[in-house]
């Protein structure tokens, strides 16, 4: 037996580990953040931005009642100072 055939083994099982872990990595990666928008040109009562939390990506029209009724907004990837992500109107601009 030479020290090829006595490693052999060991190597197969480190590669099986880096392997696995590599796979659980992505897995964890792909799955859905929390992402909180900010719905611009729009406020609450007290004044302060609309928010919204959702794990839908960016290019999701979803709806929002901002006070004024029900309004869309195109989820985007641009992210704010604030850390939150922007939430354009689009009923607003016709």
């Amino acid at each position: 037996m030479n020290l090829f055939d006595a490693t052999l083994p060991n190597f197969l099982g480190g590669l099986a580990v880096l392997v696995l872990a590599s796979f659980v990595t992505w897995v964890i990666r792909r799955g859905p953040r929390v992402r909180r928008y900010t719905l611009l040109n729009s406020a609450t009562p007290e004044g302060s931005p609309v928010l919204h939390l959702t794990t839908l990506r960016a290019g999701t029209i979803i709806r929002r009642d901002v006070g004024r009724g029900m309004e869309r907004f195109e989820l985007t990837k641009v992210q704010m100072p604030d850390g939150t992500y922007a939430a354009e109107p689009m009923d607003r601009y016709v």
